[in-house]
């Protein structure tokens, strides 16, 4: 039998133990926060590393597993299944790229996550869906992913039992950033989670509405049912919860954003004036 390293977060640890009887020497390892440098020096000598949880879980297994084969059993929408590269985090964020794992689904693994949890994943994968859709790099292939995505995710919004909707939708999202890649929303992310410690997909869906409202992209409104931007501006903000960033700097944050190229590759060119805007907005300030 082959043996493993098992990555899992503390919600996935029995369904951990379950994944081992298959294997025949295995380790664990518990992930409790994004990736840092420090993973990257990580070596093991299993044959198959597997990851079960969410893209923190999954990027820690994707970027061990090196040259080794990768197993991606998803339990968020976090989309990190099925993408070619591992987010490393520490004073700035990084990407790293790996292998594709390959990618198993369960549906009987217990999602008995956290609200904050669910809802910071489902504004992840809708982030992903959006940004790949309006994206100058936008293929038919990748809008048709972001379409299914986007139409799963709102209907879990519909019926909140349903979890794993979310992760079907994840992958889906995922599928479409591996072609087009993310724009300004993830970037605008990346410094309120390395600045004031919000997690990714939370930063996501506090800037998400007013992203949509800069941008004023009529090609989104079918997608979400909406007759106006105004409309779909109103129907996200009824469906997110975030708490008011305290001591907010929009300059400082504005201007680590505009070190990132992609900022433009959506359907309308933004400086800084309208993110420290966007900012101030997105943070309750």
């Amino acid at each position: 039998m082959q043996s493993a390293l098992i990555i899992h977060s503390r919600h996935t640890r029995v369904y951990a133990e379950k994944i081992a009887r298959e294997y025949g020497n295995v380790e664990f390892l518990e992930v409790t926060r994004p990736p840092t440098e420090e993973v990257l020096k990580i070596k093991t000598d299993k044959d198959v590393v597997i990851g079960i949880g969410g893209g923190s879980v999954i990027d820690t297994a994707k970027i061990i597993s090196k040259d080794k084969r990768c197993i991606a059993i998803p339990t968020t929408a976090s989309g990190a299944a099925v993408t070619p590269y591992a987010t490393v985090w520490g004073r700035e964020k990084t990407s790293v790229s790996t292998e594709i794992p390959v990618l198993r689904i369960e549906r009987d693994i217990p999602l008995d996550l956290p609200e904050k949890v669910i809802q910071s994943t489902a504004f992840d994968a809708l982030a992903h869906s959006v940004e790949s859709f309006w994206s100058a790099a936008a293929t038919k292939e990748s809008r048709e992913y972001c379409k299914k995505a986007i139409g799963l995710i709102m209907k879990y919004f519909r019926n909140r039992e349903k979890t794993y909707l979310l992760i079907e939708a994840g992958n889906l999202a995922g599928q479409a950033i591996a072609i087009s890649k993310t724009n300004v929303i993830h970037a605008s992310s990346y410094p309120l989670t390395t600045e004031y410690g919000i997690d990714h997909g939370t930063a996501c869906g506090m800037l998400l509405p007013f992203f949509i409202e800069y941008m004023d992209y009529d090609g989104l409104l079918p997608l979400f049912g909406a007759n106006s931007t105004e409309e779909l501006v109103g129907k996200l903000r009824k469906l997110s919860d975030f708490a008011k960033i305290d001591g907010f700097n929009a300059e400082m944050i504005a201007g680590k954003i505009l070190k990132y190229d992609k900022i433009n590759q959506g359907p309308k060119k933004i400086g800084k004036e309208q993110l420290v805007a966007i900012l101030k907005k997105a943070a309750g300030a």
